[in-house]
């Protein structure tokens, strides 16, 4: 299989020298198969992995069972490996392993709330403890040469003002991160469930904008509440030629603060999750809007997308592999629910979906 017989691969422009545009890490659902349809999609977005946590990793270091949870596809590219953990001897082992792999960058995971996370003393329960993610960050930026990164939040708990997010993210850069993924709510550790800590919580995107211009080295990309390429280009301030009615008011409504004035050069990107998941055709125009990139051929349509992720998965799960594991394809087709979000006939499509992947 060559990723140059799939749609949408007819793309001229330079290679992006900013992550305009991220997929965030989603638990169960960024696996490999769900990060290959993305890049059918957009091949300038940068995926990420779900979350991997130290201890896994360094319990399956055998090449097959690393693979399991380490491995991609190389049109992936570029791709960001998302890890959990609190321990920073075990995650620079750890890093180094991810960078061995050939990942583009590994990020530290400062912003699950999940009560599975937090009672492993990890996730957005780091943030109550800025001096070990800086140590963290130090014990894997000097372990590798990739970059290391840390997604995080506003806050978390009752620890939810300005300075405390200032003093988190002096106290992480000190450490040796440059670049910080800020998820624009706080979190509540007890309360709320993660879904719940999606939406809850209100969003502040004034604040990130005040840690661009507080920490001017320093570099940002923006999570939480982007569900549409049409939002993240506002966010982005229009970036390429404008399209018709994209005016320099509509870039502060997007940051709900019509001052906001220019945007700070560093803030590099922003970011997507859910909105991917449940509608992935969105993103079937992402390299134009977003990275101003032109298309010799026509653009793709749902069913050359489905035709060609569908002749990936024939190639990675054979029909007569005696190994194929038991559920993989519900999970390898458990990415296409979203195809035909908002048209007639979507509802139909799912449930057969559903019901062929009960049946094998």
């Amino acid at each position: 299989r060559a990723m140059a017989d799939a749609p949408g691969e007819d793309l001229a422009g330079p290679a992006p020298t900013r992550p305009l545009l991220q997929i965030a890490p989603m638990l169960d659902v960024t696996h490999r198969d769900f990060r290959y349809l993305m890049r059918l999609l957009t091949k300038r977005a940068q995926l990420w992995t779900e979350m991997v946590v130290d201890d896994t990793v360094l319990h399956n270091l055998e090449p097959v069972k690393c693979d399991k949870f380490l491995g991609y596809d190389p049109v992936e590219h570029p791709v960001v490996c998302q890890l959990g953990g609190s321990d920073p001897a075990k995650l620079a082992e750890v890093a180094q392993v991810v960078e061995r792999y050939g990942y583009d960058e590994v990020n530290l995971n400062v912003g699950c709330p999940s009560c599975r996370v937090s009672k492993g003393e990890f996730g957005c329960s780091l943030m109550k403890r800025k001096e070990v993610v800086r140590d963290i960050v130090h014990a894997m930026s000097r372990a590798v040469q990739i970059p290391v990164t840390v997604k995080c939040r506003l806050g978390v708990d009752d620890l939810d003002t300005p300075e405390f997010a200032r003093d988190f993210v002096s106290a992480v850069a000190a450490g040796g991160c440059k670049h910080f993924i800020m998820h624009a709510r706080k979190a509540w550790l007890s309360g709320l469930s993660p879904a719940q800590n999606r939406s809850v919580p209100p969003l502040w995107y004034d604040r990130v904008l005040g840690l661009c211009r507080h920490f001017p080295d320093l570099s940002f990309s923006l999570n939480g509440g982007v569900n549409d390429l049409g939002h993240a280009r506002a966010l982005l301030g229009f970036p390429g030629p404008r399209l018709p009615g994209e005016e320099d008011r509509l870039v502060g409504l997007a940051w709900g603060c019509p001052d906001a004035g220019a945007l700070p050069s560093n803030l590099q990107g922003v970011m997507i999750g859910r909105g991917a998941m449940n509608n992935p055709m969105m993103l079937w125009d992402a390299d134009q809007s977003l990275y101003g990139l032109s298309r010799s051929h026509r653009a793709p349509t749902r069913r050359s997308i489905l035709e060609a992720y569908g002749a990936y998965l024939e190639e990675r799960y054979p029909p007569d592999d005696p190994d194929r594991p038991v559920g993989v394809v519900h999970q390898a087709l458990k990415p296409t629910l979203g195809v035909f979000a908002g048209l007639r006939g979507n509802r139909a499509f799912r449930c057969t979906v559903d019901k062929l992947t009960r049946d094998r």
